[in-house]
């Protein structure tokens, strides 16, 4: 009984459902590096390059 429960479930709209919170996830996070300033993208650029320890989002 359970077996048939489980082979008549429809998984496509689990499928379409992680598209569209994949497209919404993405776009998101495209959207906050397009609105990033040319400053604060320099600054964040030059972590690894710097030899102290510091806070990337304050000056």
């Amino acid at each position: 009984m359970i077996k048939d429960l489980v082979s008549s479930l429809d998984y496509s709209n689990y499928a379409e459902s992680a598209l569209l919170l994949f497209v919404i996830s993405f776009g998101i996070v495209l959207y906050g590096a397009l609105r990033l300033s040319r400053n604060a993208a320099d600054r964040f650029a030059s972590i690894p390059l710097s030899d102290r320890v510091q806070d990337p989002r304050h000056e």
